[in-house]
């Protein structure tokens, strides 16, 4: 998996997947139409609000269903929660307003990602600078035994290796 975190096809067709053109803005067309489109329905209808807002860094629907009670760690089929989707898609604002809201930084997908590991993967500085400000960790190893450190490695994330680096050994 950790060869597709920087592969704009295979993230270009995860975005379309989930309603995301490439400018992070809801895709015009993301329901097919005809006959495909009964079946799919359900895929759109299971994604949560919470980590399509953060998803798409729609700031104000963010904290519209958060005030309405909505699960800030709300968990999707692969366990991840919106700090997830908001990072890796570095949607900074929406990070900000999850971990204002008590959002878990360290929370874990289920192949033991956190949202630095997302962050760190797909060089979304501004984000990985975030999460350290709120004491993400930095050593907490993925199901591939990986860090967010060897993550950023992986993908030539230089400066956000820097930061991981400097907060590793402080």
């Amino acid at each position: 998996m950790m060869k597709y975190w920087n592969d704009q096809d295979v993230l270009q067709k995860l975005g379309h997947a989930m309603g995301i053109v490439s400018s992070g803005e809801p895709a015009a067309s993301s329901k097919p139409s005809g006959s495909e489109q009964g079946e799919e329905d359900a895929e759109y209808d299971d994604e949560s609000p919470v980590h399509q807002a953060a998803s798409i860094g729609d700031v104000e629907s963010l904290k519209s269903t958060l005030a309405s009670g909505a699960d800030k760690d709300e968990e999707d089929s692969e366990g991840r929660i919106a700090l997830h989707f908001a990072c890796g898609y570095g949607e900074m604002e929406c990070a900000k307003v999850l971990l204002e809201a008590g959002a878990a930084v360290d929370a874990l997908d289920k192949n033991k990602n956190t949202a630095l590991h997302y962050a760190a993967g797909h060089g979304r500085k501004e984000c990985v600078e975030l999460l350290l400000e709120n004491d993400a960790a930095v050593t907490l190893q993925n199901l591939d035994g990986k860090t967010p450190i060897e993550v950023a490695k992986l993908n030539n994330q230089d400066e956000v290796l820097k930061l991981l680096e400097k907060d590793a050994f402080l």
